[in-house]
């Protein structure tokens, strides 16, 4: 991956929400482990650990983002 990819401080709640359905359909491809999937997405192995935790437990609408009260 490239140093020099301009990426911003903060995410919407919507952006991560894509983010974290991105790994899901990653991972139910089963192609790339998990480390490949967090350098992919920018995120730690810990994160993508514990959505595939989250996406075998409660499917998709577990990684869904949570709307604010």
């Amino acid at each position: 991956m490239d140093d020099n990819v301009w990426r911003p401080a903060h995410l919407t709640p919507e952006q991560m929400e894509e983010r974290r359905l991105a790994a899901a359909t990653l991972l139910r491809r089963g192609r790339l482990s998990q480390a490949q999937i967090a350098r992919q997405l920018g995120v730690s192995r810990a994160s993508v650990c514990r959505w595939a935790a989250t996406l075998a437990q409660q499917g998709r609408r577990g990684l869904a983002a949570i709307p604010l009260t």
